[in-house]
């Protein structure tokens, strides 16, 4: 028999226990998916800054390496070896067009191998003058003004030649031109050239060159052709079917980019530029660049001895150079790592580089380059 008294027991809510359990446990994987998504986001943050510098490295070191390998070649010539710069005496002495010089640099004071420098925080200010550098930073090179050489950091010069797949072959000579059998694209009026047969290296100033499948170029001499000018009007007789390229200076300095930050730039000689250089920020976020040249001080064909570039210059061994060590610091953008409790430092090449107390992440990309044209033959 049914029991009309009894009641049905009916769900009525939660007890305050059971939802301050409910509360805990949410709060535990909220926590727990936090946790896991902060540390993908620095994770990706982390990962992120050091493909940009490991990128950035690499394109850096790769055209360096590129130029000073071929530091020294001029067509089928080598600088200095039975050489004739055709372009006036101050316009050959100074940086764009001083071909004489397989290689060269200038050393920033105090960074040699066991001093230390230290970055300053910020965007980069530039130096308080040319003389900071060893030999003085020459004035081709800004040392204000938009893309400035930043204070810290050493330069890299070097004299070659650009290959070429289809180069000119002097065809005959006159007595202020000569004749080339095709025009492979390097004879304007804005470019420095080098004739050479391998034995005899000539470097002038062209004019024109006219036209067509057998392109005269023209030599004017001092006045009436384009700056710089040449001293001498005529090449030798004996440059018919010499070799004619592009001859060109390339340097490498730490400049202020385009953003205001640090970057690699590539200065090449451009006479069409009234400081004798182009400019071109070729890589952003070199903070620091620390140079060192092989030389062979004993004449074995190998380097004896690493020396900074003021050291090189004043013993006048620049033609003795046979290697070039190479160290750059490459930073990340802000946010990259936590902020450290102390600056930071990294040893390049021996010289101690303090880096400023923030979130970049920071990394040394070194590499050693033998200059094929100064070394010995096999």
């Amino acid at each position: 028999m049914r029991n009309s008294n009894a009641r049905t027991s009916w769900q009525a809510g939660l007890s305050l226990i059971e939802l301050m359990i409910a509360l805990v446990v949410g709060l535990i994987l909220i926590a727990g998916v936090l946790s896991i998504f902060m540390s993908s986001r620095k994770s990706y943050g982390i990962n992120t800054a050091v493909g940009q510098i490991q990128e950035h490295g690499r394109f850096a070191l790769d055209f360096i390496r590129h130029n000073t390998r071929m530091a020294g070649y001029l067509s089928c010539g080598v600088s200095g070896v039975n050489f004739a710069n055709y372009l006036d005496p101050v316009a050959a002495a100074s940086l764009p067009y001083n071909f004489s010089n397989t290689i060269t640099g200038l050393e920033y004071t105090n960074t040699a191998p066991g001093n230390t420098y230290t970055i300053a925080s910020g965007n980069p200010a530039p130096a308080a003058a040319t003389s900071a550098w060893t030999p003085s930073l020459v004035s081709s090179l800004p040392l204000n003004g938009a893309d400035y050489a930043i204070p810290g950091s050493d330069v890299l010069a070097m004299s070659l030649s650009q290959g070429s797949m289809n180069p000119g072959y002097v065809v005959s000579v006159g007595p202020a031109a000569f004749v080339i059998n095709s025009d492979p694209g390097i004879t304007s009026s804005n470019n420095i050239l080098v004739v050479s047969n391998c034995v005899t290296t000539v470097i002038l100033h062209a004019s024109g060159p006219l036209s067509g499948s057998a392109p005269a170029i023209t030599i004017p001499a001092t006045t009436g052709g384009p700056s710089p000018a040449d001293t001498v009007a005529s090449i030798p007789p004996s440059l018919v079917g010499a070799q004619v390229g592009t001859a060109q200076v390339v340097v490498f300095y730490v400049g202020e980019g385009a953003d205001g930050a640090p970057a690699l730039f590539q200065a090449t000689t451009d006479p069409t530029v009234a400081s004798g250089f182009q400019l071109q920020e070729i890589v952003p976020g070199v903070e620091n660049m620390q140079v060192l040249y092989g030389v062979d001080a004993s004449g074995g064909g190998v380097p004896t001895v690493y020396d900074t570039a003021d050291v090189v210059n004043a013993a006048s061994e620049w033609n003795s150079v046979l290697s070039v060590r190479v160290a750059l610091l490459l930073r990340s953008d802000l946010g990259a790592v936590t902020l450290p409790p102390a600056a930071v430092t990294y040893n390049l090449l021996g010289t101690v580089i303090t880096a400023p107390q923030d979130t970049r992440l920071r990394q040394i990309f070194t590499t050693t380059i033998g200059l094929r044209n100064n070394l010995p033959n096999p």
